[in-house]
Formats: C-alpha cells, sequence, structure tokens
C-alpha cells in the first residue's frame, strides 16, 4: 500500500469526526437509529485515522481506506432515506410531496459534497477502487460498499413507488361522495334523545377479509346500539361487497337494523396500500393523520380512531417548540394488538367518512370535521360564544383552567403547567366578556389566584408558581399577568391595583439599559437576574407598560415614557440587527399586540415598521388555494402536508395580522391582502373548532364543544389554543366588521 499524506490527513479527519459525531448525537429524534449508528461509524472511523496520522502510524491507510469504504455505506444510507422518503411523499401527497423530495436530494447532495471527496481521496491514495494486489474474482470491503450503494438506490426506488398502492372502487373522490349520498341519506332513526354515549371505539375491528386483498369495497360502520341488559353502546364494523354500491347498501341496512340513537359514522375505503419496511425515517408521514386507517390482515383500526388513540405523537417530542410528531411501529401494533415488528406487513387505508345524523342528513368529515363554514357576524358569534363556554367551564377550584384535556377519554392534565397561558386565558375572557354569563366571575377568580403567586420585595413584586417557591420570578410570569390584570381592570374593577404598581415596579427592574428585558427578577433580593433574552416575554412586557400607561387613574411610575421609548427602540433596531433580518424573525406576535395597543397612546414608527417587517416574513407560511394543499388547511400556519398546522400557531397569527391591519391603517397602508388572509385564517379556525355537531365523538365526562386539538394528528386540547383561538376570533372578527368593537362588547359585558 502506498505511503500516504499524514498533517492534512489529521485535520481533516478530526474534522468530519467532530462534525458527524455531532450530527449522531444531535440530528436524530430517537436514539440508535440507522443515521446515528452510520454517522458514528464513519466519525469514529475519522477520529481513528486523525489520531493514527498525527503519530505518523503506517496503519493510518488501513483505516482512511475503512473508514472511505464506511462513508460510501453511509451515503448509500443517506441516496435510500434522503431520495426514497421524498420520492414516497411525491406518490402519497399531492401538492407538498416535490418540495419534499426537493429538499431530500437537497440534504443529499450536501451529504455528498462534505463526505464522498474524502472518502475519493482516500481511496485513490490508498490502492484505488480495486487494489491491484488482490487475486482476480475476489471482492473486497470497496466492492461490497459499491453494490450497497447500487441496492439502496433501487431501495429508494421501490419505497417511492409502494406508496401508490392498489385502488379499491372509485378512481374518483367526488364519485364516492355522490354514491354515499344516494345510498345514505334518509337513514334516520326514531329513538332516545338526551345524553348519549359517545361515538367512539378503542378496539380494532376484523373484517372477513384483508381490505388490500378483497377484490371488492370494504366499509366500516360505527352506530350506537341496545346491548345485553337495556344498555345503549358503541359498535363498530365491517361490511364488505363486491362493490361501491354493495358495500353502502350493506352499510345503510346495518344502521337501519341495529341504531337506536343519535348519528352513525360510515368510513368507506377508497384505496389500500401495503407499508413499507423503511425504517423510522419515514415514521412522521407514513400514514397520513385523519385521512388513512392502519390494517393488520383483517384486523383494522379507521383513521379517526388513530386520532382518538393518539398514536400521531408517539415518535419524538422536540421540546423546544412544544410539539410532538411521528408514528412508530411499535405503538400502531399495540393499538392494532398485534405482536410482530416494524411497519412491514401493515396496510394503509385512504378512506372517505361520512356522518349520518339521527335523521338521516349526510355530512362528510374530514379529521371528524365537516366542510368550510360560512364566515359572517353569525356563526362567529356562536364560536365566540362556545369558545368562552369552554373556557370557562374549564376552570377548577383554585381559579386555573384545566390545563390539559383529551377529548375522547376525558383526561384531565396540569404537566406543564404555565402562568402566561393562565394569564393569556384570562385576559382574552375579559375582552369576550359580552359572550358568556360567567366571564366576570370566572376572569376574578383567575385573576385571585395570579394574585396569590405575587412575591414582594419592597414596592416591587413578581409572580412565581407554585406559591410560596423559593424561586426566580420569570418575565413572562410578570409581564403577562400584569397585562391580564391591567386588561381586565375595566371589567372586575380595582380590586387588583395594589399588585399592578407593584408588578409594574418589578418589570421596570428588570429592563437593561439598551431597552431589552432581563429574563426574571429575583424576589428575595429584589434584583433582576441577568440572562439572554426571552422567547415571547419581550413583546408581552412592552404591552404590559403600553398598558399601564394608559390606565390615566393609575398613578404613572417615574420613568415609565422613557422605558417604554427605550424597549421599543431596542427591539425595532439592534434586537434583530442582522443580515437574517430581510428574511425571518422569531414568534414576535406580542410585539404587534403591543404596536396596535399603542396606537392611541405611544406610537413609534420604527416599532410599527418592525411589526410590519415581521407580518411580511410570515406570509409565507400561509397555506393558499394555489399552494397544493388540502382544502381544510388554507389558511393555515404551517409547512404543507407534512407536518401537519398547529391550530395555536395559527391563531397566534390571526392574532398579529388583526394588530397588523390596524396598524396599517393607521399608517395609511393597503389592507386588501392582509384583510383577505384574515378571512381564510377565520374561517381555518372556524373549521377545526369543536362543535355541538361535530363532537358525536367526544368525551361526556369534560366540556370539549368549544375548544381546540392541538392539530389534526394530536386530538389533546391545551387551555391556550383556545385562548389563541378566541383572541383571533375577536381582533380579527372587529378588524374584518364582524364582530362589535373592544368598547362595545365591554359595554354590553
Amino acid at each position: 500500500m502506498p505511503s500516504g499524506p499524514r498533517a492534512s490527513l489529521a485535520i481533516l479527519s478530526f474534522f468530519h469526526a467532530i462534525i458527524l459525531g455531532a450530527a449522531a448525537a444531535i440530528l436524530p429524534w430517537a436514539k440508535l437509529t440507522p443515521f446515528a449508528v452510520l454517522a458514528g461509524i464513519v466519525a469514529i472511523g475519522h477520529l481513528t485515522t486523525a489520531a493514527l496520522a498525527l503519530v505518523g502510524s503506517e496503519r493510518r491507510l488501513a483505516s482512511w481506506r475503512l473508514t472511505s469504504q464506511a462513508s460510501l455505506v453511509f451515503i448509500a444510507y443517506m441516496a435510500y432515506a434522503a431520495i426514497g422518503s421524498g420520492l414516497y411523499c411525491v406518490a402519497l401527497y399531492e401538492g407538498v410531496g416535490f418540495a419534499i423530495l426537493a429538499a431530500g436530494i437537497a440534504a443529499f447532495l450536501v451529504a455528498v459534497l462534505f463526505t464522498v471527496p474524502l472518502a475519493a481521496w482516500g481511496l485513490a491514495a490508498t490502492g484505488g477502487l480495486f487494489p491491484k494486489s488482490r487475486r482476480r474474482g475476489v471482492p473486497n470491503a470497496t466492492h461490497a460498499a459499491l453494490l450497497v450503494l447500487l441496492v439502496a438506490a433501487f431501495s429508494a426506488a421501490e419505497v417511492g413507488h409502494s406508496a401508490r398502492g392498489e385502488r379499491r372502487g372509485s378512481e374518483r373522490d367526488e364519485d364516492v361522495d355522490r354514491a354515499a349520498f344516494a345510498a345514505l341519506e334518509g337513514a334516520a332513526v326514531t329513538g332516545r334523545t338526551g345524553t348519549l354515549p359517545q361515538l367512539f371505539v378503542t378496539a380494532p375491528t376484523t373484517c372477513d377479509r384483508s381490505p388490500r386483498e378483497l377484490e371488492g369495497v370494504t366499509a366500516f360502520v360505527t352506530l350506537l346500539r341496545r346491548l345485553p341488559g337495556g344498555k345503549i353502546g358503541v359498535q363498530l364494523s365491517c361490511v364488505q361487497r363486491d362493490d361501491l354500491e354493495g358495500a353502502l347498501r350493506a352499510a345503510r341496512e346495518r344502521i337501519e337494523e341495529d341504531r337506536v340513537a343519535g348519528s352513525a359514522l360510515v368510513d368507506v375505503v377508497t384505496r389500500a396500500r401495503a407499508l413499507p419496511d423503511a425504517g423510522p425515517l419515514l415514521g412522521t408521514v407514513l400514514v397520513r393523520p385523519g385521512i388513512e386507517g392502519v390494517c393488520d390482515g383483517a384486523r383494522c383500526l379507521t383513521s379517526w380512531q388513530l386520532f382518538g388513540l393518539d398514536a400521531f405523537t408517539e415518535a419524538t417530542a422536540v421540546a423546544a417548540l412544544s410539539i410532538e410528531i411521528g408514528l412508530t411501529p411499535e405503538a400502531l401494533r399495540k393499538h392494532l394488538g398485534s405482536p410482530k415488528t416494524g411497519f412491514a406487513g401493515l396496510d394503509a387505508l385512504t378512506m372517505r367518512t361520512y356522518s349520518v345524523s339521527a335523521t338521516g342528513e349526510i355530512t362528510p368529515l374530514r379529521h371528524l370535521r365537516g366542510g368550510k363554514r360560512p364566515l359572517e357576524p353569525a356563526t362567529l358569534d356562536a364560536a365566540m360564544r362556545d369558545a368562552v363556554a369552554f373556557a370557562s367551564a374549564s376552570q377548577v377550584s383554585d381559579g386555573r383552567f384545566r390545563y390539559l384535556v383529551d377529548p375522547f377519554n376525558g383526561k384531565v392534565r396540569f404537566d406543564g403547567f404555565s402562568i402566561p397561558r393562565q394569564a393569556g386565558t384570562t385576559l382574552v375572557l375579559c375582552e369576550g366578556a359580552s359572550y358568556g354569563p360567567r366571564t366576570k366571575d370566572v376572569a376574578r377568580k383567575s385573576l385571585a389566584f395570579l394574585a396569590s403567586l405575587e412575591q414582594r420585595h419592597d414596592a416591587a413584586s413578581g409572580i412565581v408558581f407554585p406559591k410560596g417557591a423559593k424561586r426566580h420570578a420569570p418575565l413572562g410570569n410578570t409581564a403577562l399577568s400584569e397585562i391580564a390584570f391591567l386588561g381586565c381592570r375595566g371589567i372586575v374593577g380595582h380590586d387588583f391595583d395594589a399588585t399592578i404598581r407593584r408588578s409594574m415596579a418589578g418589570l421596570l427592574s428588570m429592563q437593561r439599559a439598551d431597552g431589552a428585558f432581563e429574563p426574571a427578577w429575583d424576589p428575595q433580593g429584589g434584583v433582576p437576574i441577568q440572562g439572554k433574552d426571552a422567547l415571547y416575554a419581550g413583546g408581552q412586557a412592552v404591552l404590559a407598560m403600553v398598558l399601564y400607561e394608559q390606565q390615566t387613574d393609575l398613578e404613572q411610575p417615574a420613568g415609565l415614557r422613557e422605558a417604554i421609548d427605550r424597549a421599543m427602540a431596542y427591539y425595532a433596531g439592534p434586537y434583530w440587527n442582522m443580515p437574517i433580518r430581510d428574511f425571518f424573525y422569531l414568534e414576535e406576535n406580542w410585539h404587534c399586540l403591543a404596536a396596535r395597543a399603542a396606537l392611541s397612546s405611544h406610537r413609534n414608527d420604527a416599532y410599527e415598521r418592525f411589526c410590519v417587517d415581521y407580518m411580511t416574513m410570515k406570509a409565507r407560511f400561509i397555506e393558499g388555494a394555489d399552494s397544493g394543499i388540502d382544502e381544510d388547511q388554507i389558511g393555515a400556519y404551517g409547512f404543507g402536508h407534512l407536518f401537519p398546522p398547529h391550530h395555536a400557531a395559527t391563531s397566534g397569527y390571526g392574532e398579529a395580522l388583526a394588530s397588523l391591519i390596524e396598524v396599517k391603517r393607521a399608517r395609511g397602508m393597503d389592507t386588501a391582502e392582509d384583510e383577505r388572509r384574515m378571512a381564510e385564517n377565520l374561517t381555518y379556525l372556524l373549521r377545526h373548532q369543536w362543535r355541538a355537531d361535530n363532537c358525536d365523538v367526544c368525551t361526556r365526562n369534560v366540556r370539549v364543544v368549544g375548544g381546540f386539538s392541538e392539530n389534526v394528528a394530536s386530538p389533546a386540547i391545551r387551555i391556550d389554543f383556545v385562548q389563541h383561538a378566541m383572541s383571533a376570533y375577536l381582533t380579527g372578527g372587529e378588524a374584518l366588521g364582524l364582530l362589535p368593537a373592544r368598547e362595545a362588547r365591554r359595554d354590553g359585558a
């Protein structure tokens, strides 16, 4: 074997070891993925090569060659994973599939450019692809690596092809809808009224044959029937016939024979496909939430059962973004009662779901929601009343709101309870006080809870949870609680004025000389805790100061106006003064809310332009009718089909957009395009809210109507999902002239 370089090899190998080692440790969401293992092996190889080169060992060449061969295997996996995943999504998803493929190819090419040059040099410097010293016909490790690369290319194509599946029944959803209306409409029942059991089943149902192997059409029927002993319970059954019309006739017969009360659900299988043994990389997109069910042979779960079982949040959590995503084969097989492992052997079923009401009306459902609702005052008013009723009913004895509610099993959790979200909900209830009979009492009880968390030091204070804990008071806790106290003051009176004054003193003490805010305050020492800016909290602090300045009957703290000037100057200037400002911002919604609030008392041109620039960036992430997205996601803030848009993020965008419209109007700018987006945003929210006519599957243990699940893949309702939606309804409805102005709402409370 020829001699090779030392210093350059040591430097390059060490650099590659650091990068690939970090990628193995950081990039995969789950542990011991193929990517992590292969990247780790190559990183160890480079580290070994670097060490051997550094000491001048001749063994560095053998190590370099082995590492180069391992790099080819790693690139082969990247080709399979990235390109195969992209091809799979092209076949599975319309519109966004090619974008995902392009992203996969881009990721693969980056890996190639980073890995292959050093690997190619290593093979060339250590004897070439096929060393002459080896006997002819005897394969070596390079042959094996190249063979793996070739197999990976074919495997990637096969993964992409596997998404196409086999079509069952009609070729077009419109034909399935037409046949369903013709066969099911008028399948009425006259029976028990009043409170009925929820129409939800956790157990899978078994068909006579596997829907994918059946030369016919499969439908699932869910209804309320009389059980032994006279009680009413839920039954989910499978009917299979030679054609679509036959399956729908059988479904109607089952409804008319067995149903004793309430609505029924009919799920028609329109396509079946075998899931590929593609590993964990495709777990987030392998089955489409709310659209596809899954079978293990003839044992099946419908699309809405998978959603209700929270099957799409199993793979991993991204704590910084408060999201959980991904479908795992282990959880999926557990729900199906299957002892096997992996995705291979399971089938995905594309379904069309229909609700058959007790009086025989048919409603096509998607993600358990009906179609588009008209954006008009009456609809928005009713939606707001439902949301207020949900929040009011969520309050528990100590004044807190239920933090997390499962709409299917009724379980309530306070894990991760958040003071800013409690305060934000209280604020919006006061803003919408006229939409519920108990809002004043509910808001007052919540404010009393927040006030009980106040920890004082001389004339200043901060909000610390839990009560009495020897902890620092985070900026967001104090700032958003202060906003709630100030925003509710016109509704509940002046009982909390002393807390308002002390909290403002605490906030002002947290402001730095440049106008920004420290992330926390120490109640024991009465001093701010130095650190990095806290996400969201800076805008909340500015809004709190603006609202305080507007209270003409409260004693104004010394230097408040100057403090607002410094804060606005900082956030409009040095806070985001970097080249990326032209392309991207973090979550700055609260600054837009503060700029809107300041229009009547403390305008700042640069601060208003900061809001305009920020919202111009966010508009790029809004799903439009021309983006190839599903109709029920138009108006959402998201990233296409791949990751379901989060309702809270969409609502938060709506809040900020309503503020932007008011800011632009005050600046004499055109708002036509913003108003169009606002209408789409509200239409999206109206479509995805739980309400009486789409909640047959909901638990009866706690109120669900009026709430919002996290997204179409995660059923959990968190109180801030509802908070932000209420705020978007109120401010967006006001901006479009669909709801009364804020002052009129308060006067009517």
